[in-house]
């Protein structure tokens, strides 16, 4: 499990999601961090329309439709460098 970096993000051996299926915005990451979190687009919020993936076959879409519903939405803002935050995003969808 966990992010591969080509153009799908391995979840399991038999689900690898297409990059181009992942919506990613990028905004000024809140609280702590001092200025550079706070001007800096580091905030990585990662969405997955788990209704119309091309990753997923019927079963594997119902059960993560009952289970997450339509739309998967991860944040990260852990860390001070956006390319960190995003890699903890898909890391996270990964482990859902």
């Amino acid at each position: 499990m966990g992010a591969e970096r080509d153009d799908r993000l391995v979840v399991t051996s038999s689900v690898r999601i297409p990059r181009h299926e992942l919506t990613l915005s990028f905004t000024a990451s809140g609280g702590p961090g001092g200025q550079h979190a706070n001007k800096a687009a580091t905030r990585v919020e990662l969405t997955f329309d788990v209704a119309t993936s091309s990753a997923l076959t019927d079963a594997q879409r119902a059960r993560v439709l009952a289970k997450l519903g339509p739309t998967v939405r991860v944040v990260a803002d852990d860390e001070r460098s956006q390319v960190r935050n995003r890699a903890l995003a898909e890391e996270r969808l990964a482990s859902r």
